[in-house]
């Protein structure tokens, strides 16, 4: 199904930071959805679903798993109907217009098709195939290069030389840099939310965004507190970024952040296709450089033993080894807030018990 939201009569046109944020509001509440009532009770379950931004609104494709035709387009409705009642960044947004964009036989066609035997496989790979195949409009380069070039002079602690080229492509590293924090400050604040909501940690929750980018030797650790610590840290780094002297990273968990920000910066310039991962990599690897001040915090990454929770004795033993090094080295996790420098000046909240 594809339904096309408006926003409200007054606007006119989305700008570039408009269309980010309703991509972004929209995203994170689709992702909780799982499913809604459809005709005489039916269950409606929301299998995936695409978002497509431009200046005039937003296309919404939907993959639902419904009893029939009807019911699917009922419940894509009842499903976007609710989003936007209940969601007060939506308020005077409405769905224009729903149709279906692959009939049933089209679908089951396909799903015929698949050559995997295992059904669930080969429900998903139908899912995927249809999705791809829907038409929905590829991420415009043209837009993004001229997003990406007006962020660039964000980027105002360093000049684009520290990227280890010039011209047009180190204008579109440094504005993918200050784009990605958008993305990477959203995507903390969902996975707070699913892990409060949850009561789990990193290692129970599935479907987060970001926090399972961090070390996973430590997963057992990341739970809502320390995802609430960790936006406090992520945002002191992108302060710094818009200033005119750069500060390297102050603590572990600064540094963990701005990793997580230059593999965002890679992944939408991928996207966009302004640069390949391949290209891109010696890029940021020149900017991180200039960057961590020498923290090493990559060494966390390859720690293959659980440094939290229940094991087995053999690796409780191991554990406590590797942690009484990373102690040592300040990369314990219970230094990862804490200033390198000893310093005092630092969000009260990261020092709280």
């Amino acid at each position: 199904m594809t339904a096309e939201l408006t926003p409200p009569a007054e606007v006119v046109e989305l700008d570039p930071l408009q269309q980010e944020g309703v991509a972004a509001v929209l995203d994170r509440h689709l992702a909780m959805v799982e499913g809604v009532s459809g005709p005489e009770e039916s269950e409606i379950d929301v299998l995936d679903y695409r978002i497509t931004v431009h200046p005039a609104g937003v296309s919404v494709l939907l993959a639902l798993d419904a009893p029939s035709l009807q019911a699917a387009e009922e419940g894509a409705a009842s499903v976007l109907d609710e989003l936007i009642v209940e969601t007060e960044l939506l308020i005077g947004w409405s769905v224009a217009e729903s149709a279906v964009r692959i009939t049933e036989d089209e679908f089951n066609e396909r799903l015929a098709a698949a050559d995997d035997v295992d059904a669930d496989d080969a429900l998903q790979a139908a899912i995927e195939e249809a999705l791809e195949s829907s038409g929905e409009p590829a991420m415009d380069s043209a837009h993004w290069k001229h997003r990406l070039t007006e962020l660039a002079p964000r980027l105002r602690a360093f000049d684009t030389g520290v990227f280890g080229i010039e011209g047009e492509q180190a204008a579109l590293a440094a504005g993918a840099l200050v784009h990605a924090v958008r993305v990477v400050t959203d995507e903390i604040f969902y996975d707070e939310l699913a892990l409060a909501v949850n009561n789990a940690t990193v290692a129970d929750a599935v479907g987060l965004l970001v926090l399972e980018e961090l070390p996973p030797c430590y997963d057992k650790r990341y739970d809502a507190f320390f995802a609430r610590s960790f936006v406090l840290a992520s945002a002191a780094v992108a302060v710094r970024l818009t200033e005119p002297v750069w500060t390297s990273p102050r603590s572990v968990a600064e540094a963990l952040a701005l990793r997580l920000v230059i593999n965002e910066a890679r992944v939408v310039l991928e996207a966009a296709e302004l640069m390949a991962w391949d290209d891109s990599e010696p890029v940021f690897e020149s900017f991180a450089n200039a960057t961590f001040g020498g923290l090493e915090h990559h060494e966390l990454y390859e720690i293959d033993v659980p440094l939290a929770g229940e094991a087995e004795p053999e690796v409780v033993e191991r554990a406590a080894k590797l942690e009484a090094e990373l102690h040592t080295q300040g990369l314990a996790f219970d230094q990862w807030f804490q200033p390198r420098d000893g310093a005092m000046n630092f969000h009260p909240y990261l020092d709280a018990p």
